[in-house]
């Protein structure tokens, strides 16, 4: 709750129409469904689920809406002005691309009230930063609700399997802030999930839905993007080691 106003504020900051906001509480019990329903003004639409994960929350809304085009936000998370219309004109100009992902940048709010970026914009895996086409989520699926963690890992290697283009922007697209409530806060190696999407890639090469023999179109490493270097320090994160086969 201490963040999601500010999240639903750069939405409707956005200035896109139309648009379909819909808002997904996965059993919070910190008054953010009251918020929600307090708010005048704005199409949107709240759904409920019984603390079944981001990918379950997810799929919940995609399956609930009407758009051609999927956008996600998390509530603590930013989206810059502008972003939804970069997103949108990017795969307008290239009707090839089965989504668009621009950069990330990471920040934190500090305790005399000021907000510090800390990392040099970059590309990665976040869905925060991506605009979907319907059809590409049709056609790869939805979101892996058994997984808590790395479901846009999974989600990304899904449409690396299939070839699937992706329009790339050289703006930032999502403002990631980093708190102690971080889903990913305090983990590090196995702790991020990293080898439970990548066993799921495993099981899909051994049950012939992916042909692993086959060359792809993209190399993975650079399809899954790089982690941030921090501006204050050496880079803290990077995908996974992998060949591109």
């Amino acid at each position: 709750m201490p963040f999601l106003p500010e999240a639903i504020r750069s939405i409707r900051d956005q200035s896109y129409a139309p648009l379909e906001l819909i808002v997904v509480d996965d059993g919070s019990t910190d008054g953010s469904s009251e918020y929600v329903r307090s708010l005048e003004g704005i199409a949107l639409r709240s759904l409920t689920t019984a603390d079944a994960g981001p990918a379950a929350a997810r799929n919940a809304a995609i399956r609930s809406s009407e758009s051609d085009l999927v956008a996600f936000l998390d509530a603590d998370d930013l989206w810059p002005s502008g972003t939804l219309h970069r997103m949108v004109e990017a795969l307008a100009a290239d009707p090839e691309a089965g989504f668009a992902q621009g950069l990330i940048r990471n920040f934190r709010d500090l305790s005399d009230g000021s907000r510090h970026f800390f990392t040099a914009p970059y590309r990665y895996l976040n869905l925060g930063a991506c605009l979907w086409r319907r059809s590409t989520l049709t056609e790869v699926g939805l979101l892996d609700a058994d997984l808590r963690l790395c479901e846009d890992l999974d989600l990304m290697l899904r449409c690396w399997e299939r070839d699937i283009p992706k329009a790339e922007i050289d703006e930032v697209t999502l403002h990631y802030r980093r708190h102690p409530g971080n889903m990913t806060a305090g983990l590090s190696g196995a702790g991020f999930g990293t080898l439970r999407a990548y066993q799921k890639r495993i099981d899909r090469i051994r049950y012939g839905k992916f042909q692993n023999t086959e060359p792809r179109r993209f190399v993975q490493s650079a399809y899954l993007g790089s982690g941030p270097v921090h501006q204050d320090g050496p880079y803290r994160s990077r995908p996974p080691k992998t060949d591109a086969g």
